[in-house]
């Protein structure tokens, strides 16, 4: 195992730690189908497809349709947090 994918590691422990989900955050873990502009496009390993809203505040991995990524997601459908995970 690499360096920078022990870290990401340790980064998701760490935002896991700091309550991101109890915050009313719910976790999508997935591949990135498509992105367009503002919108990833998400298939869930359960095969469903989720739309998130991705902006200016959202906190993100530099990430391209076609990688695994897990995303925070708040109730109203934007992305706070996304990981890439591969």
């Amino acid at each position: 195992m690499n360096r920078k994918r022990i870290c990401r590691l340790i980064l998701a422990a760490m935002i896991g730690a700091a309550g991101m989900v109890a915050c009313g955050l719910d976790g999508i873990t997935g591949k990135v189908i498509q992105i367009d502009g503002e919108r990833y496009l998400i298939r869930t390993i359960g095969g469903d497809e989720v739309s998130v809203h991705v902006d200016q505040r959202s906190r993100k991995d530099v990430v391209a349709a076609g990688d695994q990524v897990h995303v925070y997601v708040s109730k109203s459908g934007h992305a706070e947090f996304i990981q890439k995970v591969n």
